[in-house]
């Protein structure tokens, strides 16, 4: 914690002692982590559960796309170019020996009438499609919670046992002290001295081992949440006791079956797999059918060589060859007059205008040979909805194991916790009869330790068994469909 401190002269201390206790104000504090935040961080920033998200999306968009296969698709061209040597015109459509500066530009447009059911059945699959990544999803999001879960409460417990290790040590200290002034006095042996030393020893080891533990249990929740190793989390510390009557016993396989079929998201992916999969089979069919489109287009050109015909300019007049008629057995050579005519070149923007066209029409595809593809493909569609059937089987089997494997490790970890429970109590009277023997000389100090160390495992065994009880009741919880919390 940084605190400010003011300087101030030493003429009046009570002044300097006042101010300092005014002017000591905590500039940060250490934000506490519960269950619920972990798990919210976790799911926002974990890998594995952004790429499922991406993979939603991106179905999402396949969806999206293939609704729009059912509007008109609209093309705009261009084409500029040069040409060289013996060429047609594009303009005029004739022979040509010079070169040509030619563009020509198109906008065509098609929608399709009949596909045979093709982009119906493509948007049923997608939405499928996309109901199972939505699915995958959240699978991967509830998964990531129950092992945020676990090891949330790994870390509460890791920190109980450095707790009652460190607890232990002072003991251990406290009672080597006392048996080292009774050494001098003469009331006990000097070997309690030394059995006290070994104790204190292993007690300090344990201490050692369980931060240890500590450490490599907020490290695993570390990297769930994507955290740093250095970053300084503390998480929030609740009393965690196991409930009054969770009563796993009477929970049936058959109900509890039932409702996480509703809830686990893996089921429901695998059952929209399945959807998808037969739509497939219709798609696969459709391929059979014929394709009719509507389409519609616009064009029009532009040519250097491109003249205007119907506007001539006669530039003059010249007297032109002789020509020889035969008029009465005789050869006359005649000669007239003509006329030099030029036709002007058009500009481009009024040959764009001149030459525009148009025109639309109905094109219809007819499948008669496809070289087996379309029987194939079928065949193919059959094979994929047996093999998402097995898989949702084979997903249905897997949730009903693991739900057994659920209920009797909740039912044994309740049976376990008990018996933990009664151990704990009768190991505590134990050492509460042994420490009073101890005080009044008539148990020696190899007693009162061996006493005190069965007491101290049963106690951690009891630890041991509630965490696990209670993280067995939050799998129960994850199967029902309820939220992950304590």
């Amino acid at each position: 914690m940084k605190r400010v401190f003011v300087q101030t002269t030493a003429h009046c201390p009570l002044a300097a002692l006042v101010l300092f206790l005014q002017c000591a104000v905590p500039l940060t504090s250490q934000e506490i982590w519960n269950l619920e935040r972990c798990i919210r961080h976790a799911q926002e920033a974990n890998l594995l559960v952004r790429q499922a998200q991406t993979s939603a999306r991106v179905a999402m968009m396949s969806e999206r796309q293939a609704k729009a296969s059912r509007l008109p698709s609209v093309n705009a061209n261009s084409t500029l170019g040069e040409q060289f040597g013996r060429t047609i015109d594009p303009a005029t459509n004739q022979f040509v020996t010079s070169g040509i500066t030619f563009n020509s530009i198109g906008l065509t447009a098609s929608v399709p009438l009949f596909a045979g059911g093709q982009i119906h059945h493509s948007i049923r699959q997608a939405y499928w499609d996309t109901q199972a990544a939505l699915a995958d999803a959240a699978q991967t999001t509830n998964n990531l919670a129950l092992q945020v879960a676990q090891a949330y409460l790994n870390v509460l417990l890791a920190e109980e046992q450095r707790e009652i290790a460190r607890r232990r040590v002072e003991q251990a200290r406290l009672q080597l002290e006392t048996t080292a002034k009774l050494v001098e006095v003469g009331s006990a042996p000097v070997a309690d001295r030394f059995n006290a030393q070994a104790q204190l020893v292993r007690e300090e080891q344990l201490a050692v081992q369980a931060q240890n533990t500590l450490d490599l249990a907020m490290l695993a929740l570390k990297q769930l949440l994507q955290l740093e190793p250095e970053y300084d989390l503390r998480i929030e510390r609740p009393r965690i006791e196991p409930p009054i009557d969770p009563a796993p016993e009477t929970l049936s396989l058959t109900s509890v079956y039932a409702v996480a079929q509703e809830t686990q998201p893996s089921v429901r992916a695998a059952h929209f797999r399945v959807k998808s999969a037969q739509v497939g089979v219709a798609l696969a069919k459709a391929a059979y059918y014929p394709n009719i489109t509507l389409f519609a287009s616009l064009n029009t050109n532009y040519s250097s060589r491109f003249r205007d015909f119907n506007n001539p300019q006669i530039l003059g007049t010249v007297l032109g060859p002789p020509v020889t008629v035969r008029i009465n057995e005789i050869d006359v050579p005649v000669q007239q007059y003509v006329n030099i005519i030029e036709f002007p070149r058009l500009s481009y923007f009024e040959q764009i205008e001149r030459n525009f066209g148009q025109g639309f029409g109905l094109q219809i595809s007819v499948p008669i040979y496809q070289n087996g593809r379309n029987r194939l493909s079928v065949e193919r569609a059959h094979l994929g909805v047996v093999s998402a059937q097995l898989q949702e089987n084979q997903v249905q089997q897997q949730l009903k194991n693991d739900l057994q494997t659920a209920l009797a490790n909740a039912r044994a970890s309740r049976l376990q916790l008990e018996a933990a429970q009664k151990t704990y109590e009768s190991m505590q009277a134990a050492f509460t009869n042994t420490e009073r023997r101890y005080q009044l000389g008539a148990a020696n100090l190899l007693e009162f330790t061996t006493a005190r160390n069965n007491r101290d495992n049963a106690e951690n065994d009891l630890l041991i068994a509630r965490y696990d009880f209670i993280f067995r009741l939050k799998i129960l919880d994850f199967y029902l469909g309820r939220e992950i919390k304590l």
